[in-house]
């Protein structure tokens, strides 16, 4: 399905030209295909139009490989085939309706971020290793007090006030 000015997808399933009983798989093949000529870096498409026609195929594609979201998102198109013999001309069809269903819904981490991950924590690791033992090699010590707190400063050393009794009786 082409996804032009002329022709406006209805819905999230005519927009990535799948059925409505396609599975996870077709639904990534059919993301991957149409995001290699809508993407902004690699389209003939002006920057701006690539940018919001590769944003709503995102949000297509997220709502529908998320079993609950396509569940509601169903429900939302047979109550607008109800109410109305054609589907709603928006492409997102009411998206109000979509938060409804998943406040606060984090997909979980893939592979790669996971690795990613654990790449990060590994560096991070390996550079403070590293200074600890720099700074050990150096002769510097793991905790330096500040110059001012050292007490052999005698340019900053305060002089000691004393403390006289006044008796006030007397006076």
């Amino acid at each position: 399905m082409r996804f032009d000015s002329l022709t406006v997808p209805n819905t999230y399933y005519e927009l990535l030209g799948v059925s409505h009983n396609s599975d996870l798989q077709t639904l990534k093949k059919a993301f991957h295909r149409l995001s290699k000529s809508l993407h902004p870096d690699t389209t003939v498409l002006p920057v701006d139009e690539a940018a919001k026609k590769f944003y709503i195929l995102c949000e297509a594609y997220e709502l529908l490989s998320d079993p609950i979201r396509r569940k509601a998102y169903d429900k939302t198109l047979r109550m607008d085939r109800l109410s109305d013999d054609s589907p709603s001309k928006d492409i997102a069809v009411d998206i109000s309706r979509e938060s409804v269903t998943s406040i606060g819904h984090r997909r979980p981490l893939s592979g790669g971020e996971l690795f990613s991950l654990l790449l990060l924590g590994i560096a991070i690791s390996i550079s403070l290793l590293l200074g600890i033992g720099f700074a050990f090699l150096d002769g510097k010590q793991l905790q330096v007090s500040p110059s001012w707190l050292n007490s052999t400063n005698t340019l900053i050393q305060p002089s000691s006030p004393t403390i006289q009794d006044v008796d006030f009786a007397s006076r």
